[in-house]
């Protein structure tokens, strides 16, 4: 029964990429009907990169699941080895076009928190699921970073948006994220159920757009601050404040402001793929809290 348990894990962190990915309009990002902004990356490239970590994301959560009484730091070096197969996965599945540096971090991490809690016979909540992914990485920020602050570090030509982010400005991208517990995640996961609850006549695509505003809103994004700097992403929250005061896609007015400001980034290549794995976690969690202990993963009534 575990291995259902592992496959259903896999399968909604698989499930959560391609129904972000399906998403229009989503300004500067990838979907059905546009390419990234910055490197011309497609709707088919995302679901062969999703499908490609498919695997990876399998290891984890039975890395979670087998280590159950392992210490949580122990643990995250043998994930780290599934990352790295994830990525290799990745890269040869979409020739390279594809690095999901940050999908791997943090659905790996709580595919193998899921694990986890199964292993301990406890539902999955977000709360729980959170609590038990950032154990697994407690102090990375500290661990990875600071030392890249260090002339002899900062030197590297081979270095993660991320990396260049904290070298730059100090941004902490997923690492800050998940080491904060998940903070982002959580207020995406909350507007995501609150409009579930008080707009559920409008399409579950509308609704996650009028999310991923409010993420690009207050996010950090280490994308855009690594290639186009941290003007320009004051600019995209800036503007995305707007829309969020203008009704966003719950008005009309929103729902135009939105489509100007995706041609607007577009023509300027402003791709805001950390909003983009926010708004795609929070919507991992959001499916994993369905996960019961039954037979088939599912409510069996």
């Amino acid at each position: 029964m575990t291995e259902i348990y592992i496959f259903n894990i896999a399968k909604l962190a698989v499930k959560s990429i391609m129904n972000v990915n399906s998403l229009y309009p989503k300004p500067g990002l990838v979907t059905p009907l546009d390419s990234s902004a910055l490197d011309g990356a497609n709707f088919f490239d995302i679901n062969d990169a999703a499908m490609a970590l498919f695997q990876s994301l399998v290891n984890s959560a039975s890395v979670g699941i087998e280590t159950e009484n392992i210490k949580p730091e122990d643990s995250y070096m043998i994930l780290k080895n599934s990352a790295s197969i994830g990525q290799q996965d990745v890269l040869r599945a979409t020739r390279g076009r594809i690095k999901f540096r940050g999908h791997i971090f943090l659905l790996g991490l709580i595919c193998a928190a899921a694990g986890k809690l199964i292993a301990q016979k406890r539902n999955l909540t977000p709360g729980a699921l959170i609590l038990t992914a950032s154990a697994y990485i407690r102090g990375i920020v500290e661990k990875d970073l600071w030392s890249l602050n260090d002339s002899e570090n900062s030197g590297k030509k081979f270095l993660s948006p991320g990396q260049k982010s904290y070298i730059t400005y100090g941004i902490e991208g997923c690492r800050g994220e998940a080491d904060k517990g998940f903070p982002n995640v959580l207020e995406a996961l909350r507007l995501i159920n609150e409009l579930e609850a008080t707009h559920g006549h409008l399409e579950l695509r509308e609704r996650l757009i009028h999310v991923l505003i409010n993420i690009m809103s207050t996010l950090e994004d280490t994308y855009i601050t690594a290639h186009n700097g941290i003007a320009k992403l004051l600019n995209v929250q800036k503007e995305s404040t707007k829309i969020i005061n203008s009704g966003g896609m719950l008005t009309s007015q929103g729902m135009e402001m939105i489509f100007n400001f995706d041609r607007t980034l577009r023509a300027e290549g402003v791709y805001p793929g950390g909003s983009d794995l926010i708004l795609t976690t929070a919507l991992f969690l959001k499916y994993l809290s369905a996960l019961k202990l039954t037979r088939s993963g599912y409510d069996e009534n």
